[in-house]
């Protein structure tokens, strides 16, 4: 991880850089791919990515260029537009004969006027100017999605087969399940049909949040090399090594390479991880996701020196959270969640540690996860969607006991905005 420690130290250096140019200065710090942001979700229509806002910005300006590769320290500048600029006492015309003279009639337009914006937004095409899907605004309604996925054919999968509810059936002796499978959702009330728009909706906010945006900037990235004279140093067609160092020297012109770095330390196979990223990202909701295979490679199948589906996914997962957490002294390399909400086999949990809120791998092939939240381990179904219900308890649990916040930050509306995909 030592690009991450140079990701850090090189901090003020990135950031002298995007305020020094203008095209890093505007809606998204990653003008050549504005998609690289985070955050699709539904309510209000405010352009939202995962880049750190400039310095220069207001605490009331609505909160844009933050990216899945970018740290942002604080996750406090977020604020309530009904904080800004008090208004006129005069009356204002609404349209018509309408006139604002009291607070119901500025609700009632304020009102009138959002949905207009949500409208003109809908019927607008759901292409940037640049021809790129555009979703990182912020706080944006599952339903204003609509348009966009009826371009793609989805079919309702088959439920997952249950695991059984014996905990002789659990596949990790050590750490027996304290709710198994069968158990685990009915403890809280959830039906199956619940579990499964929650997992339709955390597919969507993957691909839309961190997925899509990443295999754009590696794209971006690659032509830059290009246009450098240096093609034969793309993403895919060197090793990590290779990377780091055209990072470390090339940092003027490839300011973002350092923080895709993070998501790319998956595999040593670098051709096959690039090509199955943009693979996963080719659809609107992770259709090609195979929880415990691949894709094929130079026409062979997918094999067990490759990683699965379900690991790199949550890589990806455990790598943009990493990046939305506040750093800590403890780690250095930039690692927070990865350290202290992530675990796989043949590490074991800590059962001592009462504040436990642990994603734990605890079979490689084929891929399983569980939830070990205090000293209790919860299993869930074996299958296709383990690893996506595995991340849904640990948001739901984080929702219902943590107040939606996950250590400093917080995962609802007003921050990270994931937690609508568990039914906020």
């Amino acid at each position: 991880m030592s690009y991450m420690n140079a990701s850090n130290n090189e901090g003020a250096s990135f950031h002298s850089a995007l305020d020094g140019n203008n095209s890093f200065i505007s809606q998204n710090v990653f003008s050549s791919s504005p998609n690289f942001a985070s955050g699709y979700s539904p309510t209000v229509p405010t352009s939202y990515s995962t880049f750190p806002r400039p310095p220069s910005s207001s605490p009331h300006t609505p909160v844009s260029g933050y990216s899945p590769i970018h740290r942002d320290a604080s996750s406090t500048y977020f604020r309530s537009r009904t904080h800004s600029t008090p208004v006129n006492s005069s009356p204002v015309t609404m349209g018509g004969d309408d006139v604002i003279t009291d607070t119901a009639s500025l609700q009632s337009y304020l009102k009138a006027f959002e949905e207009k914006e949500k409208r003109n937004q809908l019927n607008g095409a759901d292409l940037s100017p640049s021809g790129s899907p555009s979703f990182w605004t912020y706080n944006r309604t599952a339903a204003e999605f609509t348009p966009v996925l009826r371009k793609y054919q989805y079919q309702l999968a088959s439920r997952s087969p249950q695991s059984s509810s014996s905990r002789n059936d659990d596949d990790d002796p050590d750490f027996p399940a304290t709710l198994t499978a069968a158990e685990v959702w009915s403890k809280f009330h959830i039906s199956k049909d619940t579990v499964e728009e929650w997992t339709a909706n955390l597919r969507k906010w993957i691909y839309q949040s961190v997925l899509k945006p990443l295999t754009v900037e590696i794209d971006s990235i690659n032509r830059r090399l290009t246009q450098l004279g240096t093609p034969e140093l793309k993403i895919g067609d060197v090793s990590l090594t290779s990377l780091k160092q055209v990072a470390h020297t090339k940092a003027q012109h490839l300011p973002t390479l350092n923080a895709v770095l993070p998501y790319l330390d998956i595999s040593t196979n670098q051709e096959y991880l690039v090509t199955r990223l943009k693979e996963l990202g080719s659809g609107g909701s992770i259709s090609e996701f195979r929880w415990n295979g691949g894709g094929t490679h130079k026409g062979r199948k997918w094999h067990q020196d490759l990683p699965t589906d379900s690991v790199i996914i949550m890589h990806l997962l455990c790598s943009y959270f990493n990046f939305r957490l506040p750093p800590h002294p403890k780690y250095p390399d930039g690692t927070i969640f990865t350290n202290e909400h992530f675990l796989k086999t043949p590490d074991k949990p800590d059962l001592k540690k009462k504040d436990n809120l642990i994603l734990y791998q605890s079979t490689i092939n084929p891929p399983h996860y569980k939830l070990i939240v205090g000293d209790d381990t919860w299993d869930l179904p074996k299958g296709r969607s383990n690893m996506f219900q595995s991340i849904l308890l640990f948001l739901h649990r984080i929702k219902t006991k943590e107040h939606g916040m996950l250590g400093r930050v917080n995962l609802g509306a007003s921050g990270v905005n994931i937690l609508w995909v568990v039914g906020e």
